[in-house]
């Protein structure tokens, strides 16, 4: 009876502990804040690799094929949620690439096209931002279906039908142009505050914890309340 009651407190401190980790990071996989580097503020690994631009202010300013690259990052290369605090400092003329889902072998994609947003080829402009000034754009892909978002709201969803928005070899390309990395045709100037990486838009907006482990405090504070528990459970059955 005393080991049974002891692999169910180990039990409970272990489901609890799990239970601490993901709850503050439930929904949201990754998240780039760009406060200090190009790593994960969530400390779950796949860190953001650059291809020139700075870090300052917990921004990330890039200029003509200044981009990131992200590496197996997606849970799934189907259906998933990103949302990107961006601003344009460059024009309003033509198309600029957000994020190319085929490592940069086709000009499929996220565009902002003039002050609006742009998935090419289904190639429907939706939503209006402004020049240098923040703005949030977001993308989800479930089913099948693509949908897109501004500021929070959403703006269009498409069928996806030839796959454009499934990452191939589970790679993102952001604000860089594809096939030719050496054309300035589509790559544009800006900034961007933060990139986030999502199960779906449901948790579009969710702030990230600055890390997704729990207090060392908190869960010594629990595991000494179980363990008191156990030692009651003792004395009963002595």
């Amino acid at each position: 009876m005393k080991f049974k009651y002891i692999n169910a407190v180990l039990a409970g401190l272990i489901l609890s502990a799990s239970c601490f980790i993901n709850v503050a990071n439930a929904g949201l996989i990754n998240s780039y804040d760009f406060n200090v580097d190009f790593s994960d503020t969530l400390g779950n690994g796949n860190d953001l690799t650059s291809f020139g631009g700075t870090i300052g202010g917990g921004s990330y300013s890039f200029a003509d094929n200044q981009g990131l690259r992200l590496t197996s990052a997606l849970t799934s290369t189907s259906d998933y949620a990103i949302e990107i605090n961006i601003q344009n400092n460059d024009d309003l003329i033509g198309y600029k690439k957000l994020i190319d889902f085929q490592d940069l072998t086709s000009e499929s994609g996220l565009y902002l096209y003039e002050n609006t947003l742009d998935f090419y080829p289904d190639d429907t402009t939706a939503g209006t931002y402004l020049l240098n000034t923040d703005f949030i754009v977001g993308l989800a892909r479930s089913g099948g279906t693509v949908e897109l978002f501004l500021d929070g709201v959403s703006v269009y969803s498409f069928l996806d039908v030839n796959g454009e928005g499934v990452s191939s070899l589970n790679i993102l390309n952001f604000f860089i142009d594809d096939d030719n990395q050496n054309s300035l045709g589509e790559s544009f100037s800006g900034s961007v505050n933060f990139i986030r990486i999502h199960d779906d838009s449901s948790t579009f907006g969710m702030e990230p914890p600055m890390t997704n482990v729990p207090e060392p405090g908190t869960l010594t504070i629990f595991a000494l309340g179980m363990i008191g528990l156990a030692s009651r459970g003792f004395k009963k059955q002595a």
